[in-house]
């Protein structure tokens, strides 16, 4: 209770500080949306290939000053003419339909705001796995439906990797597991879960060490290449090596064995995860978006594709790389484990700042500042809406915010976020709307030219 308060206090004297710029501040936000005339990014990057449409293409300028809370009208309300994508309530709706953000109901998973089948699951720490999305041939990956969230984000020469966590339900494989970045340290520790990786970079695992025995304890495995054993049919470990895929994409993991495996080690506990907020009802506000597109560089990019039927949003992958949108090429993203188009209830742009740690002709290692709090776009219901995203210091779930004293109601399920950076752009036509990666500018004098290779 006491801590529950204290979170309290300096949530309200954070807003009380930032309340009284907020007029100043989105006045700022809306004039900084301009077209942009020509679009450079930072050369030597796989992305800077990308040349968005000039027509209708908005830079997302940062703000000078710390980020406020957008006002409710930045993004108009859907005319008449509109179609009502939001489904209305019904008398079957589940009861209560709000959830959050401090407190949720007996048997409901805080991170989805939905009732779970085994308690029993919400008693231990949620597991983070690293799950590639490249090269092309590693897709379908496993594992990835039964995630309650998962970010997506740029690692290096043009491509993405997911880092999925896994709470309210297990999934018997998940993988190919892959290597671990800077940007992980704040997914692992804001939901205090269990790490899975694949091995890192010398200076990525030299800081995940340095932070002290309890994080050390989060690791789940330290492995390279050679590490692991052989998956074999009814053999359930936590960590295991299929032979049949000749390729270094072979590692997998198991979520169950996972929990079993750390609760013997280290042993296992319920984390404080609140901070999230659901509503079945969508807000009033917001502005029609059927389609949304991310793309991280000329060959990795997916789209998002509201479905009425089921009210969430299908994922799709591109199949070949394209610079011009008009020829890009798109698949359904499957899960191998379901053999289902992955999919999600509330899909989020969040925008934070990037910058080189690392920058040469044959190394690149980002990093991504996920503090603070900064601006997103969230889209359910076939809506999207801005918000500001707001890390609580103290932890718990990254919080989003709709105004001063109100927290943005989530659509009950999984939720999907699509991390990019400050300098990227935002192009919206109709029911579309359009994000491109840029990576931040190549510092003048790297800071280290090691070289280190990935394969």
């Amino acid at each position: 209770m006491t801590k529950r308060i204290i979170g309290f206090i300096s949530l309200l004297i954070f807003f009380s500080l930032i309340a009284f710029g907020l007029a100043d501040y989105m006045q700022g936000f809306t004039t900084s949306l301009q077209p942009s005339e020509t679009l450079t990014p930072s050369s030597g990057v796989l992305a800077a290939d990308i040349t968005p449409t000039s027509t209708g293409a908005f830079a997302l300028d940062p703000a000078e000053t710390a980020p406020t809370f957008p006002s409710p009208t930045v993004i108009p309300s859907p005319s008449s003419t509109m179609l009502p994508m939001v489904v209305p309530l019904t008398l079957n709706e589940p009861t209560p339909y709000t959830f959050g953000p401090d407190e949720y109901p007996e048997g409901y998973n805080p991170l989805t705001g939905m009732a779970v089948e085994d308690v029993s699951l919400l008693n231990r720490r949620p597991m983070v796995i690293k799950v590639t999305n490249y090269p092309r041939s590693v897709r379908p990956q496993s594992g990835l439906s039964r995630a309650d969230i998962v970010y997506e984000y740029y690692i290096e020469r043009g491509i993405s990797r997911f880092i999925a966590v896994f709470y309210g339900q297990d999934a018997e494989r998940v993988g190919p597991v892959r290597s671990g970045r800077f940007f992980d340290e704040h997914i692992f520790r804001m939901y205090d879960g269990i790490f899975v990786f694949g091995g890192a970079d010398p200076r990525v695992l030299g800081f995940f060490l340095d932070m002290g025995r309890h994080i050390v304890n989060s690791f789940v495995v330290l492995t390279d290449r050679e590490l692991g054993i052989a998956c074999e049919p009814g053999l359930i470990v936590h960590l295991c090596r299929d032979e049949d895929i000749i390729s270094y994409n072979n590692l997998f993991t198991n979520t169950s064995a996972l929990t079993e495996f750390i609760t013997r080690r280290n042993g296992n506990y319920r984390p404080d995860l609140t901070g999230m907020h659901f509503s079945y009802q969508a807000p009033p506000a917001g502005e029609i978006a059927l389609n949304v597109f991310t793309r991280y560089s000329l060959f990795i990019y997916n789209k998002w594709v509201y479905s009425i039927d089921s009210g969430r949003y299908l994922r799709f992958q591109e199949t070949i790389g394209f610079s011009d949108p008009e020829l890009e090429s798109y698949a359904p993203h499957l899960d191998a484990l379901s053999g289902e188009q992955l999919a999600a209830d509330n899909v989020v742009v969040l925008i934070a700042p990037h910058e080189y740690f690392v920058k040469t002709n044959t190394t690149e290692i980002n990093e991504i500042h996920l503090e603070g709090s900064g601006i997103a776009y969230v889209f359910r219901d076939g809506y999207v809406f801005p918000v500001i995203w707001f890390r609580p210091p103290g932890g718990g779930a990254l919080t989003l915010l709709s105004a001063v004293d109100e927290y943005f109601p989530l659509k009950p399920g999984t939720t999907w976020f699509q991390v990019i950076s400050e300098e990227s752009t935002l192009e919206s036509s109709g029911i579309d709307w359009r994000f491109t990666f840029v990576p931040p500018e190549v510092p003048d004098e790297p800071i280290d030219r090691t070289v280190t290779q990935e394969p």
